[in-house]
């Protein structure tokens, strides 16, 4: 009896690991992941708040030829810098070539076909030199699929 309970407060142990390891799992490095919901399974909206060097990523599932339209609104949305990676790219979130991105121009809407099908990720991100100044910008971002 004296040996089950040194197994048994490792297995909790254990068990509390794992579940503050899947927990963190979707802020990780200060990254914020998440699978956009299509209500009506042509437009989703989020909201959020950026804070710092922070970035958000939201994922959904498009078609070749199928046209997305994105929109961010905010009080600072030249601020707030846009990214539409391709399926082959996600993986490689620093490195891959972005279908959109709004870091030349500042836009805050995008309209476009992607090329092929699969998983996209928008992500969101505060332009360095303004996270430092501001700290923390709200945003809702629009995701429409046609």
């Amino acid at each position: 009896m004296t040996r089950t309970l040194p197994r048994c407060v490792l297995m909790l142990g254990l068990a509390l690991m794992v579940a503050a390891a899947i927990a963190e799992d979707s802020v990780k490095d200060g990254v914020k992941a998440e699978e956009l919901k299509f209500a009506d399974g042509k437009t989703a909206r989020v909201q959020g708040r950026l804070v710092g060097p922070d970035t958000h990523e939201y994922t959904f599932n498009a078609r070749k030829g199928q046209k997305v339209a994105l929109a961010v609104s905010s009080e600072l949305s030249p601020w707030i810098g846009i990214d539409l990676l391709a399926p082959v790219f996600a993986p490689t979130v620093k490195t891959g070539p972005a279908v959109y991105t709004n870091f030349i121009d500042g836009t805050t809407r995008w309209e476009g076909v992607v090329p092929g099908n699969g998983t996209y990720t928008v992500r969101l991100g505060l332009l360095r030199s303004d996270a430092r100044k501001v700290g923390r910008v709200d945003y809702e971002l629009d995701v429409n699929l046609k």
